[in-house]
C-alpha cells in the first residue's frame, strides 16, 4: 500500500521546505565565514528524511561532504547522493570493511583497534578514513593516551589515508563555558601533528563561537534544520524547515467538575470548548507536554490541557472559532523548536528526532 491508496488527511502532516534547508546551509557557510561546511544528517537528516534532504543539498547548494551515524544510514544515504563524500561517525567494526570499500565510504576512527583494523585493510593507502580526537567529551575519539600513541607511532599512520582529524565540543552551546577554549587549545596541538591535513572542530554551536572554532570545514546540523543550538535569537539567516499540523477530530464542551484526558490531571474552571487533535506520543510529541504544550490556530497561541495520549492531545479553544476536520499547527512557524523545548524540558534535538513515520510528509521545493 501506497500513500497514494488512502486519503491524505487520514494523518498528520509534516510539511518541509526542503529550499528553507538550501538556504540554511548557505546561512552556515557565510557564518562560518566562507569555510567550507559539510552537513550533519544522521538520524534520517534530523527527521526530516535524509533520501530528500541530501539531494538537495548536494545538486542546489553544492554540499559535497555528509556525516552519518552508522553504516546503515551511509549506505542508504550513498543510494540518494553516490558522488557524495559520506563519514561514519560511529567508526568500522569487523565485518563491515568490505561494505566501506565497495560502497566508497569513509570511516570515521575512534579509537586504537579501529586504527589498526582500517590500516591492515588497506595498507597502500588508497582508502580515506578520518581520525576523531576526543578532547573532552570522553565519548568517541582517541583518548589523550592513545593520541600521543597514535602521533608517535609513524608505521601505522604510514598505512593511513587520512583525509581528516576532528573532535567534537562539549559545551558549544553555553559560549562563556571555558570547556571551550580548553577544547580548541588541545585540538590545536593536535592539529600541529598533521601538517596539510584539515581539521574540523564546529558543530553548530561551534560555528557561532567563532572564527578560532571553524578550521577546514564545519560540521552544521541543527542550524540547517532551524533550530538554535544557544539561547536569544536564531542566527541570522537561518529559517524554520518545517511544518506539523494536526486536525481537529472532535469539540466538546466541558463543565466545572469534569476532566480531560487520563488520570484526570485537567479540569475547567469554567465551561471550555476543548479539542481533540489526531497527534500523540507515538507520532513524536512525548508527554513532556502534558498540560503545558502550545499550539497555533485562529491566530492565537493555545494550550493543550490534560495528557498527551498515545494518538491525541485535547486543546482548549474556546477563544477561537474552528470546528472538526480544520488543523491546528504544533511545530513551525508560530509554535518553534525554541518554545517547544523550552515549555517541554526536552532538546531541540530530541524534538526533531522524535518526528515519527505516520505523518503525511509533504516536501517543498521552489525554485
Amino acid at each position: 500500500m501506497t500513500s497514494g491508496d488512502f486519503p491524505p488527511d487520514a494523518q498528520a502532516t509534516l510539511t518541509i521546505d526542503l529550499r528553507a534547508i538550501i538556504e540554511n546551509y548557505k546561512s552556515c557557510h557565510q557564518l562560518a565565514g566562507g569555510i567550507e561546511s559539510a552537513a550533519m544528517v544522521k538520524a534520517d537528516a534530523y527527521g526530516m528524511g535524509i533520501e530528500q534532504v541530501a539531494p538537495a543539498l548536494f545538486n542546489k547548494a553544492s554540499c559535497r561532504i555528509f556525516f552519518v551515524a552508522n553504516l546503515a544510514e551511509a549506505l542508504k544515504l550513498r543510494r540518494v547522493t553516490p558522488h557524495a563524500i559520506i563519514y561514519v561517525l560511529n567508526g568500522i567494526f569487523p565485518g563491515h570493511l568490505d561494505y566501506f570499500a565497495r560502497h566508497d565510504i569513509r570511516p570515521v576512527l575512534n579509537d586504537l583497534a579501529q586504527v589498526k583494523l582500517w590500516a591492515d585493510f588497506c595498507p597502500e593507502k588508497s582508502l580515506p578514513c578520518a581520525i576523531h580526537f576526543d578532547t573532552g567529551i570522553n565519548r568517541l575519539g582517541l583518548s589523550p593516551t592513545e593520541t600521543a600513541q597514535f602521533i608517535n607511532d609513524g608505521a601505522v599512520r604510514q598505512k593511513l589515508n587520512i583525509a581528516l582529524i576532528m573532535s567534537h565540543l562539549a559545551c558549544s552551546d553555553d559560549s562563556k563555558n571555558p570547556m571551550n577554549r580548553k577544547q580548541l587549545d588541545d585540538f590545536k596541538a593536535i592539529t600541529g601533528q598533521f601538517p596539510g591535513i584539515p581539521a574540523s572542530l564546529a558543530n553548530s554551536g561551534g560555528i557561532l563561537l567563532g572564527p578560532d572554532y571553524h578550521f577546514d570545514l564545519v560540521r552544521p546540523g541543527l542550524l540547517l534544520f532551524g533550530g538554535n543550538p544557544r539561547p536569544g535569537h536564531r542566527p541570522k539567516g537561518i529559517k524554520p524547515v518545517f511544518r506539523i499540523t494536526g486536525k481537529i477530530l472532535q469539540i466538546r464542551e466541558v463543565a466545572p467538575g469534569d476532566t480531560v484526558g487520563y488520570g484526570a490531571t485537567w479540569h475547567p474552571g469554567k465551561p471550555r470548548h476543548i479539542a481533540t487533535i489526531n497527534i500523540g506520543y507515538a507520532d513524536g510529541y512525548l508527554q513532556m507536554f502534558n498540560n503545558r504544550g502550545r499550539v497555533y490556530a485562529g491566530g492565537k497561541e493555545l494550550p493543550v490541557v490534560g495528557r498527551v495520549s498515545m494518538d491525541m492531545i485535547a486543546v482548549d479553544v474556546t477563544d477561537i472559532t474552528i470546528s472538526a476536520g480544520d488543523d491546528v499547527e504544533l511545530l513551525g512557524e508560530h509554535i518553534t523548536l525554541e518554545m517547544a523545548s523550552e515549555v517541554s524540558t526536552l532538546s531541540q534535538y530530541e524534538i526533531l528526532t522524535g518526528v515519527r513515520e505516520r505523518y503525511q510528509r509533504i516536501y517543498s521545493l521552489n525554485d
